[in-house]
């Protein structure tokens, strides 16, 4: 069985989801620069500013690792269904910053977009 929506259904459902997301976020992109010694630098700068998201923590631990506590931490961040976002970009919510992991595509009902976060900084 096969359930279709209307435009203005499916319209209304993007407006729902869109007043769940409380926060706000930075995607960005990653840009190489010469080290002047061979190698590459790594820069990220923001590719797209100020985006509505929601952030939902999935895990997260703590361990000892070369003399210094490591944390790990998983999330999902949902967003917009527009909002432009690969596994090459970067999530900055706050202070924290995130490397996308992955990203849902290809779903039925295209109302939100939601990756899979781990924890950089």
């Amino acid at each position: 069985m096969s359930i279709a929506l209307t435009v203005k259904e499916l319209a209304q459902m993007r407006e729902d989801i869109e007043d769940l997301m409380p926060d706000t976020c930075n995607i960005l992109s990653v840009a190489y620069t010469s080290d002047g010694e061979g190698g590459m630098a790594e820069t990220w700068g923001t590719a797209t500013a100020n985006v509505a998201c929601r952030i939902d923590y999935r895990s997260g631990s703590e361990k000892m690792a070369g003399g210094a506590i490591q944390s790990y931490s998983k999330a999902v961040i949902s967003l917009p269904y527009t909002t432009a976002i690969t596994t090459s970009h970067r999530v900055q919510v706050d202070s924290y910053v995130w490397a996308v992991k992955s990203v849902n595509e290809g779903q039925s009902w295209d109302v939100v977009r939601r990756a899979e976060l781990e924890r950089v900084q």
